[in-house]
């Protein structure tokens, strides 16, 4: 019995689960969709949770009981002991949130039957955990599952662009009466909270992503926008999707960082040339989500999530890093001085 399990076989039903999920749920007139897209992602992400234990040589079955079949981990078990192999440019504490809200979702979904709304949030849920599982399928299995799909979600049944924000701020005004939508809008706006006093990264637990409606000739400033093409050649929709203004995603200079850190990183002086070589060393500034870089030079700025990033390397990484940025300033200023003879 091979209680690794193959990780190659579980990564392969995984992306195959969530690219069912990805195609159930944009399909607009299908019955019960939000339910099965539920079903289906939950299973995706279980799957990657026991491929990444099954990579780095950890059991995905419990220890077998007498007379019992042996079991396989619940997704629950396989998150919580997968905290340990996440890339540190992907925030444990809000993925897992998200993954959780849709364990409750799914678990329940009996008791949010016909709720007028809620699947604008489920909406906002499902777009973020796409994008999560998209982030960490690629930084460990280097696989883009949008090379075969696109990732977008196309609430084209909602009649309207949805906004969870809004949705949520009715429900403050006007509660709903059933008590388990009530307690699971409740656990998302604790989860939210709990994130920001954390300073953790929010945008990986519930995200608001615009979509509009528009011919192809209009598009102009949507973060997403869907448009159909007059190509009669083509019968799917265009998606093009659009990055959001830096002023909002990545509110932070260079100084800002060093304001929010101090003068000191886990022991170590905390300076303009040790904020470069972190991240030289650890490519950040290669992370779209961490970095923003003007097209026409000059100009960059990180996001929020990048403070908690590096206040998680260690003392002893960042060492590393100090060394290898200097030697690797000596080799370059040793090639211009080459150049220059």
């Amino acid at each position: 019995m091979n209680l690794i399990g193959s990780y190659t076989a579980l990564r392969n039903n995984s992306k195959a689960a969530m690219l069912a999920a990805i195609e159930i749920y944009n399909k607009p007139q299908i019955s019960y969709r939000d339910e099965c897209f539920s079903i289906l992602l939950v299973n995706a992400w279980e799957l990657l949770l026991k491929a990444i234990l099954s990579k780095n040589k950890q059991r995905i079955y419990y220890p077998k009981k007498r007379n019992q079949p042996y079991r396989t981990l619940s997704i629950q078990d396989a998150l919580n002991l997968a905290i340990r192999f996440f890339p540190r440019d992907i925030e444990y504490e809000p993925v897992a949130k998200n993954i959780n809200m849709f364990l409750t979702y799914r678990n329940n979904a009996i008791h949010f039957y016909n709720q007028p709304g809620l699947s604008v949030i489920i909406y906002g849920l499902a777009q973020t955990s796409i994008v999560n599982y998209r982030d960490l399928m690629l930084s460990i299995f280097n696989i883009d599952i949008a090379d075969e799909m696109t990732i977008s979600l196309l609430p084209l049944s909602f009649g309207a662009t949805p906004d969870p924000i809004e949705f949520l701020q009715r429900t403050k005004k006007d509660p709903p009466k059933n008590r388990a939508v009530a307690h699971f809008l409740k656990e998302i706006a604790e989860s939210t909270n709990l994130l920001e006093k954390q300073n953790l990264d929010t945008g990986r637990f519930l995200t608001v992503f615009k979509v509009n409606m528009q011919s192809v000739k209009k598009i102009s400033s949507a973060d997403i926008i869907a448009g159909v093409t007059g190509d009669s050649n083509s019968s799917s929709p265009l998606i093009i999707e659009r990055r959001v203004d830096p002023n909002i995603s990545h509110p932070l200079r260079r100084k800002d960082i060093l304001e929010k850190i101090g003068p000191t990183l886990n022991g170590i002086k905390f300076t303009t040339h040790t904020f470069e070589a972190i991240v030289w060393k650890y490519k950040l500034k290669e992370k779209a989500n961490l970095c923003w870089r003007s097209s026409n030079g000059g100009l960059t700025r990180y996001s929020n999530e990048l403070v908690a990033i590096l206040k998680r390397y260690s003392k002893q990484e960042i060492e590393i890093a100090l060394i290898e940025y200097r030697q690797y300033l000596k080799a370059r200023l040793a090639e211009r001085q080459k150049k220059n003879k």
